[in-house]
């Protein structure tokens, strides 16, 4: 019979209560709450037999945090000799506040209001932060910046709050397995498809929610947004948009509707068949003239051959609030409110007392002409068959010369519609239960790399954005885009002359 050394033995029992007590204060499949890391020193104590990080592997982007992160975290990281990594998400992310747990050493979850970088507004209810600390314990924290600690949240303050995110948050890191003192499911989704005994309806919701964020996340992550993104990633088709003044409509979250929302109106194949998914893009213009001119100039280029592949180009903007809904007051944002006149912004408020912020998204009575590009998607079961179809359309916004509001004057060209079919038979041509049929469970239907992140994917829906692509640039006619422009500019001017003769 072997011997085990007996310092092994109490290594061994240290790191099984070190572990017990981690998962008793933040369960693996939990978001906790906690008001100041220093209440949970569990965090900053070193797992032991922890693989650590050597020098040759990426560490996190640094980035200084804000004063009123820095001193709780200095003061533990001096007081144990540890210097915590600080990660920046390529996009933030958002934890609407009903999902969290409240850590055992907390007060309470407060009132949580949070600033959204995409469009500088205040939202209350979701955390919305990119900066992750991962502390020696294996932890992952988010640090959020709270708004919603004073009663008015006009005042400016914030304070550094957390969040122990749930181990399944980031699951490119190695889960650990039962020689650690725990295990992480690594099918998260089966995990949460089975109810817990003794779970409450509250505790029922609020899994059932998780879950499907997951799955619109994923349907989002692996096949839409991508698939979008390469769609006008090519330089042919970003030409003609350009020299047809058509903002491009990139799958980014400002640009669609956040899976996160309580209320969800939109679909992106996660939870069902059905996807009905729609992007915005803007592109503002001082003056129809002098857009034209420019694009003439850009025209020539590109017929001259003086413009390089990687030229700089004006990326479209986003709406903020386009779908706002339930959210705020006020609903959704439009983007003929980006031309009202000035008298108009000032009525409205004009700046934002404490952040600046720009009225109802009014570009301060600057811009007279807006262009809106809208990218409808949907899928559904017909019979035996799955069919897709987009709808690209742009519209014209200018500034009624009478009122000052921006009014929508027309479209700038007709629709441009695809579609695409494919029988609903597996990879084995056998029926599929359309019951049962959804993008995130049927991965590879719709691209045959399936739940892949990598760049060249091949399959019925990279075969329908390819075909989206080619008719969009074979409908748009830069010179009838813009022949129609100057007629709708030209149609309000004249309805004007009649009202003022």
């Amino acid at each position: 019979m072997a011997k085990i050394p007996i310092k092994k033995i109490v290594s061994l029992v240290l790191e099984q209560i070190s572990q017990e007590a981690l998962n008793q204060l933040f369960p693996p499949d939990k978001d906790v709450y906690i008001d100041n890391p220093l209440k949970y020193p569990e965090l900053f104590e070193t797992v032991q037999n922890e693989v650590p990080q050597t020098p040759e592997e990426p560490r996190g982007i640094e980035r200084t945090l804000e004063p009123e992160v820095e001193p709780e975290l200095a003061m533990v990281a001096e007081a144990r000799d540890f210097e915590y990594d600080k990660d920046i998400l390529p996009e933030p992310m958002r934890i609407p506040a009903e999902d969290l747990t409240k850590g055992a050493r907390s007060a309470g979850i407060p009132r949580i209001v949070c600033e959204d970088p995409a469009t500088n507004e205040l939202v209350e209810g979701v955390v919305i932060s990119d900066i992750v600390l991962t502390t020696p314990s294996g932890k992952k924290v988010l640090v959020f910046y709270n708004y919603g600690l004073e009663q008015k949240i006009d005042r400016n303050k914030k304070k550094a709050n957390y969040v122990v995110l749930a181990d399944n948050r980031f699951m490119m890191d190695k889960p650990r397995g039962k020689g650690w003192g725990k295990e992480i499911p690594r099918n998260v989704q089966q995990t949460l498809s089975v109810a817990p005994e003794g779970e409450s309806e509250e505790e029922k919701t609020q899994r059932l929610r998780r879950l499907q964020h997951i799955r619109e996340g994923n349907a989002k992550r692996y096949a839409l947004f991508p698939l979008i993104n390469k769609m006008f990633s090519e330089h042919g088709l970003l030409d003609k948009l350009d020299i047809s003044l058509v903002p491009e409509t990139w799958a980014t979250p400002p640009r669609t509707e956040h899976t996160q929302n309580v209320i969800s109106l939109k679909k992106f194949g996660g939870n069902s068949a059905e996807i009905d998914a729609d992007f915005y893009a803007v592109r503002d213009l001082d003056d129809v003239e002098g857009a034209i001119d420019e694009v003439m100039e850009l025209r020539a280029d590109l017929a001259m051959g003086d413009v390089e592949d990687d030229r700089e180009r004006d990326v479209s903007k986003s709406v903020p609030r386009r779908h706002a809904n339930y959210i705020y007051q006020n609903g959704n944002w439009f983007a003929k409110q980006r031309v009202h006149d000035e008298d108009f912004f000032k009525r409205e408020g004009g700046k934002t007392p404490v952040y600046a912020l720009l009225s109802k998204n009014i570009q301060e009575g600057n811009k007279g002409v807006s262009i809106e590009s809208h990218l409808d998607v949907k899928g559904s079961v017909e019979g035996d068959q799955y069919v897709l179809k987009s709808v690209f359309s742009s519209e014209l916004n200018m500034r009624n010369p009478e009122t000052g509001a921006g009014e929508v004057i027309g479209q700038l060209f007709d629709p441009v519609v695809t579609g695409l079919r494919k029988p609903l038979v597996d990879d084995e041509g056998n029926p599929i239960d359309p019951n049962q049929f959804t993008l995130e469970n049927n991965t590879t239907f719709f691209v045959n790399e399936g739940r892949t992140v990598q760049g060249s994917k091949t399959g019925f829906m990279p075969d329908f954005f390819n075909d989206t692509a080619n008719k969009i640039k074979e409908s748009i006619d830069p010179d009838e885009v813009l022949t129609r422009m100057v007629q709708l500019v030209q149609s309000i001017a004249d309805q004007d002359q009649e009202q003022n003769a």
